[in-house]
């Protein structure tokens, strides 16, 4: 099998694993490439966010939000995702394949989205009054 560039620094992408999920990380900026449904699955398992040892408060180079990002599976261009949570981060993801980019240091935070109770169950929470 052909090995997957970074569609962001063209590093090499190499393969890791936790439990039984396979991922690609680059060996130069160490962004994470998740097929399909592989950070949804990913996100539920504690100790996963270990495979992710970028730092996000880093500084990288500039990227524009109309900046073209080829899928590494199907070079189409991805489109940005926006998460607004406790911790805001774009991220790529595939129109054709599904597939999911998160630079250095986001799959830790998109996971950490996930591991509290949303703001609106919080805040829904807090509204409801005792009888």
């Amino acid at each position: 099998m052909k090995s997957l560039k970074c569609p962001k620094c063209g590093g090499t992408l190499e393969a890791i694993m936790y439990e039984d999920i396979e991922v690609d990380r680059c060996c130069q900026c160490t962004g994470i490439w998740f097929d399909s449904s592989e950070a949804e699955n990913l996100k539920r398992l504690k100790g996963s966010e270990k495979i992710d040892i970028g730092d996000l408060n880093t500084e990288k180079a500039t990227e524009t939000l109309d900046a073209t990002i080829p899928c590494p599976r199907c070079h189409v261009s991805m489109i940005k995702m926006l998460d607004l949570d406790k911790h805001p981060i774009w991220y790529e993801t595939c129109p054709q394949c599904q597939g999911i980019w998160f630079d250095a240091g986001e799959f830790k935070k998109f996971k950490d989205n996930f591991s509290q109770p949303k703001l609106l169950s919080k805040a829904m929470r807090v509204f409801r009054f005792k009888k």
